[in-house]
C-alpha cells in the first residue's frame, strides 16, 4: 500500500486507553501516533502539519479545550475530535464552539470513530486512510473482509463490524451466485428458527447507509427477493478480493 500522506495523532494520558485506542485504529488502516500530552503532540504537528486529532479533554498540563482554540486561532488545517468522558449538553457545546469537527463521549465506537477519521481526511486532504487520491486509482472494490475492511474505489477504507466481517465472507464462498438468507444467518450463528432475516436486512441496511455516506457510492450488493443477496465478482470489474489482487499485482 502507497504510504499514507495524513496520519492520526491520539492525545490520552491514560496509559491503557491510548495503546488500546492506537491498536484499534491501526487495525482498520490509519497510520497513528499516540501521546501523552498536548505539549509532545505539538512537536509532532510542526513536522506533521497533515494530521487528524483525537483529543482527551481532560489532560493534566495544558488541557484538550485549551489546546484546540490555540490549534483554531493558529487557522492549522486539521481535523480534530474530541473523545472524552464529559458527557453534559453544556460540555459537547463547549467542545464544538472550541472549533472540534466532532465530540463523542467515552466509550466509544471505534468504527465510528474511523468513519469520522475518514470523512475529514477525505474532506481535508482529498484522500482515504492511505492518502491516496480518488482519480488516482481503480474502478474496482478490495474487499478484505479478514483485516475487517471493505476498500471502494478511489482508496476509501469502510471499516466493517464482526458481522458484517461475518457476511462478508458467507458472500465470498459463492461468488457470481445469490446467497440464501438462511446461509447468511448460519454466518452469523442463528438457528434455522432465528427471526433472522429482520437482523440481516438491518445490517446490510447499515452498510450500504455507512459505505454512501463515507464514499458517496452505492454498495454493489444486491437483494434477491424472497432468496437472499448476491455479489457478484464480475460485475464490470467492479469488486475484487484482496487475494484476486495479489495474484493481479504478481502478474503483471
Amino acid at each position: 500500500m502507497p504510504k499514507s500522506s495524513y496520519s492520526v495523532a491520539i492525545v490520552e494520558d491514560e496509559p491503557v486507553l491510548r495503546q488500546e485506542l492506537a491498536f484499534q485504529l491501526e487495525h482498520l488502516g490509519f497510520d497513528v501516533q499516540a501521546f501523552d500530552s498536548v505539549e509532545a503532540c505539538y512537536r509532532y504537528l510542526a513536522v506533521r502539519p497533515r494530521t487528524l486529532l483525537v483529543l482527551d479533554i481532560g489532560l493534566e498540563g495544558e488541557d484538550g479545550l485549551s489546546a484546540c482554540r490555540y490549534l483554531r486561532a493558529h487557522e492549522m488545517a486539521i481535523g480534530i475530535v474530541f473523545v472524552t468522558a464529559r458527557s453534559l449538553h453544556q460540555e459537547r457545546i463547549a467542545g464544538l464552539e472550541a472549533g472540534a469537527d466532532a465530540y463523542l463521549v467515552k466509550p466509544i465506537d471505534p468504527l465510528e470513530l474511523a468513519a469520522i477519521l475518514t470523512n475529514l481526511g477525505h474532506r481535508l486532504f482529498g484522500t482515504g486512510t492511505n492518502g491516496v487520491p480518488e482519480q488516482g486509482n481503480g474502478s474496482y472494490w478490495l474487499i478484505e473482509p479478514r483485516a475487517g475492511v471493505l476498500m471502494a474505489p478511489g482508496e476509501i477504507r469502510v471499516p466493517l463490524s464482526r458481522d458484517e466481517q461475518r457476511l462478508w465472507e458467507a458472500l465470498l464462498e459463492h461468488p457470481d451466485e445469490t446467497c440464501p438468507t438462511v446461509r447468511l444467518a448460519a454466518a452469523l450463528g442463528m438457528l434455522p428458527d432465528d427471526p433472522h432475516k429482520h437482523r440481516i436486512e438491518v445490517i446490510i441496511s447499515r452498510l450500504r447507509g455507512r459505505v454512501l455516506q463515507l464514499t458517496g457510492r452505492e454498495l454493489p450488493l444486491r437483494s434477491v427477493r424472497g432468496v437472499g443477496y448476491r455479489l457478484s465478482l464480475t460485475d464490470a470489474g467492479r469488486i475484487r478480493t484482496a487475494k484476486q489482487e495479489r495474484g493481479r499485482g504478481g502478474s503483471e
